[in-house]
């Protein structure tokens, strides 16, 4: 599997989703903690916390679809370099699969406009609710 596999999309694949899943989120979670805290409150607001979640949203919905993408690409680049009958090079089949990088993009924009979200999240006052003892 690994010779089919290896260097191709789907590489990026695995490495996006990953590292998004197991480093990202700590540090997204890590931040979401200590941001009030550091600001000198017990908790963000409800505004925040709203945009917060929507930023979660946007962003794990956008790498799902970045991680989508790419496995197609590279499915798409192993079949047309390393397993048809007459393999085409490397650059040629990146042409071939230049679609799956465009809806890449698109996805990567939706990921941006939720990071965004998340940072503005910071600057949102308001009103947390009160403990209830």
């Amino acid at each position: 599997m690994n010779y089919y596999t290896h260097g191709t999309q789907i590489t990026a694949a695995h490495g996006h989703m990953a590292f998004y899943g197991a480093y990202a989120m700590v540090v997204l979670c890590i931040i979401s903690y200590a941001m009030p805290i550091l600001r000198g409150r017990a908790a963000n607001s409800e505004k925040s916390q709203v945009l917060e979640m929507w930023s979660f949203w946007l962003m794990t919905i956008a790498m799902v679809f970045i991680t989508l993408f790419l496995t197609a690409a590279g499915i798409l680049q192993v079949w047309l370099q390393r397993f048809s009958s007459t393999p085409i090079p490397f650059m040629a089949a990146q042409d071939q699969v230049a679609i799956f990088y465009w809806l890449r993009e698109g996805a990567g924009v939706m990921f941006l406009i939720g990071l965004l979200i998340y940072i503005a999240s910071f600057f949102v006052s308001g009103e947390t609710k009160a403990k209830v003892a």
